[in-house]
């Protein structure tokens, strides 16, 4: 068995859109440095709702222009995509203000808590005719492309065990234990919810323990989830306990694994069924490596724009709206 090669996106290839940063923060920062360095697309406007913040950034990142506020932002000729990456319980609002003003949009994943609340989001994108998406940014990266290309094949036949964790210890992080954030489920557990979505498709049965921080959001979870083909997936999340963030799918000809940490640039193994099976190895070897590989998605999404898609196609609003609900059961399972 081999694997198939990668498909990457040439960053001059698409139209270089300018964009606009709603929410300025740690992961703006990395979003930012990743487009700047690897695409060429360019962020030229910013807003904040604390004094002072869009500014530093600005300077920071050799942004020019600096809005006074979000209305301001979005209204400005000179902005075609807003990316949105404030608290994920003001995405929804925040989304709702670009698309209405005609631009398309970025929304840090989760694009919001409540599947009812993406809906609304993703339904306005439509009927506006800008493209809406969710920066599920696993979905844009080469491994991905690989991931796809296998499941297209077909030659590995059905799917039947997915297993993936992603824990990490961030009890000192403190902005994942505010209340309305969603805890480690949407923050991390989005991640192999998602993985698993690619492979398996969206679950018939959710089942979930876990356990809530002190604060009461949730900080470790247990999740077992079941398929009509019969195919099964197992998932950990912890914020306060770490291990390898991996992934693997058992299909009946062979056995995928995506190496760790399986969300940024690693590689993918096929493997045949046996124990001793050396398989076929892919490694990225790009320049683009951990975090700035956050700039595949923006590269795709001006791909996408420009040619009219209100949609993300290894990503659509209904992939979306399946990984928010089963995120929600999970927390709504671990909390009664």
């Amino acid at each position: 068995m081999k694997l198939p090669e990668p498909t990457i996106l040439e960053p001059t290839s698409v139209p270089a859109l300018r964009w606009g940063i709603i929410g300025p923060g740690d992961i703006a920062a990395v979003f930012v440095s990743s487009v700047h360095g690897h695409t060429a697309q360019r962020c030229v406007a910013v807003a904040s709702r604390t004094p002072g913040k869009a500014e530093t950034f600005a300077a920071q990142h050799g942004i020019e222009n600096v809005a006074p506020d979000y209305q301001a932002l979005v209204d400005r000729p000179d902005v075609d995509v807003v990316y949105i990456s404030s608290h994920p319980g003001d995405h929804k609002e925040h989304a709702l203000l670009a698309i209405a003003a005609g631009k398309h949009v970025l929304v840090e994943k989760p694009i919001t808590l409540k599947a009812d609340d993406a809906r609304e989001v993703l339904s306005a994108g439509k009927a506006r005719g800008v493209l809406v998406m969710e920066a599920m940014w696993t979905r844009y990266l080469p491994q991905s492309t690989i991931i796809r290309s296998l499941l297209e094949e077909g030659s590995l036949g059905s799917p039947e065990l997915f297993m993936g964790q992603f824990c990490l210890d961030l009890k000192r992080l403190d902005r994942l234990w505010a209340p309305g954030g969603g805890g480690v489920t949407f923050d991390l557990g989005i991640y192999p919810v998602a993985m698993a979505q690619q492979f398996l498709g969206n679950p018939i049965l959710v089942q979930a323990s876990g356990r809530n921080h002190p604060g009461g959001a949730n900080e470790e979870a247990r999740v077992h989830l079941e398929y009509a083909n019969g195919s099964r997936a197992t998932i950990v999340i912890s914020g306060i306990a770490s291990s390898l963030q991996n992934a693997t799918c058992s299909f009946e000809e062979g056995l995928v694994v995506v190496e760790a940490p399986f969300f940024v640039p690693s590689g993918v193994s096929l493997l045949g069924k046996d124990i001793y099976d050396e398989g076929d190895h892919w490694v990225d070897t790009t320049k683009v490596q951990g975090h700035q590989g956050l700039s595949y998605q923006a590269t795709w999404l001006a791909h996408y724009a420009s040619q009219g898609l209100v949609e993300s196609p290894v990503h659509t609003h209904d992939d979306t709206i399946a990984i928010i609900d089963v995120l929600e059961k999970i927390v709504d399972l671990i909390e009664s």
